[in-house]
């Protein structure tokens, strides 16, 4: 495939706010070496390194494609949305020459291209943010630096070619094929690994339910709890009573509040799953092992 030989891969589909359905994959490659390994191999072999950085030139992107223009619409103007065409068929003799420019005109309509937003300040204190910078504070840190070239800098990190710090990574083929938001990045080992594991890891297994509709869930069933709190024989308030219809209101509450969104209603409908891995994992019941024990 793209991006070679795969060993593994899981992917986690998840709603947006607005209901729209997306997916986060992670995907792991046959015979992958670990950072030592790609270090000492660069060390002997000067060949390797210039395949080596070939092979991510290829399959990431960080750039906005060259000798292309940016699209503006004219008033009055028709064309349809890239993201709302086909792409072009591979086998028309135009093909190679207009991919570029198609890419780039997919990379501005469908967000690859960073634009800064409140979305980018909203960890910073209320009482700073008229001092922020925007590029440095910025809690997707972009734009990231410009490189002329990928290459291990002193620290053997990987540095991307980029020619644009605000463009997003990503697989060209993949975002001119499926003509969406399509991220895509290397993640290797070590310090920086760990944390995009975790970065990625947090996505996979994100909450589902909104943080606002869960507060509001407890605060009702607080308020319940208060007004009727579940009393013993002897008409004093029995907490641990308390403490079970707490989570059991709560529990209920948020089923019953819960927001779905009509994809995902129709694809439950419809059987599909809501994630995709070529590894098979068995259910294990908490519980039932800990009576075992």
């Amino acid at each position: 495939g793209i991006f070679g030989e795969i060993s593994v891969y899981y992917g986690v589909v998840e709603a947006q706010g607005r209901g729209t359905l997306h997916i986060h994959l992670l995907v792991w490659l046959q015979k992958g070496m670990n950072p030592m390994e790609i270090k000492q191999r660069c060390k002997s072999s000067p060949n390797f390194v210039e395949k080596l950085t070939a092979w991510y030139d290829d399959v990431f992107s960080q750039n906005i494609p060259e000798d292309t223009h940016q699209y503006i619409r004219e008033q009055g103007m028709y064309i349809r949305q890239p993201v709302m065409s086909r792409s072009q068929d591979p086998t028309e003799p135009t093909f190679q020459e207009s991919f570029a420019q198609d890419l780039r005109d997919v990379l501005e309509s469908s967000a690859m291209i960073h634009e800064h937003g409140d979305t980018c300040y909203k960890h910073l204190p209320k009482n700073i943010r008229s001092l922020r910078d925007d590029n440095k504070d910025c809690r997707f840190q972009l734009p990231r630096e410009m490189s002329e070239k990928t290459h291990f800098d002193e620290d053997d990190a990987l540095v991307l070619k980029c020619n644009n710090g605000f463009v997003n990574g990503h697989n060209p083929l993949i975002t001119i094929s499926q003509r969406c938001n399509s991220d895509a990045k290397p993640i290797g080992s070590g310090t920086v690994a760990m944390a995009m594991f975790q970065y990625v890891g947090n996505y996979t297994v994100k909450f589902t339910l909104d943080t606002a509709l869960v507060f509001l869930a407890l605060c009702a069933s607080i308020k319940i709890l208060a007004e009727n709190p579940p009393m013993d024989i002897d008409g004093v308030i029995d907490t641990g009573e308390r403490s079970r219809q707490l989570l059991l209101k709560t529990a209920n509450k948020l089923i019953a509040k819960r927001e779905l969104s009509s994809q995902q209603v129709a694809t439950a409908l419809l059987g599909e799953p809501s994630h995709y891995t070529n590894r098979a994992f068995p259910r294990f019941y908490w519980s039932g092992m800990l009576r075992e024990i």
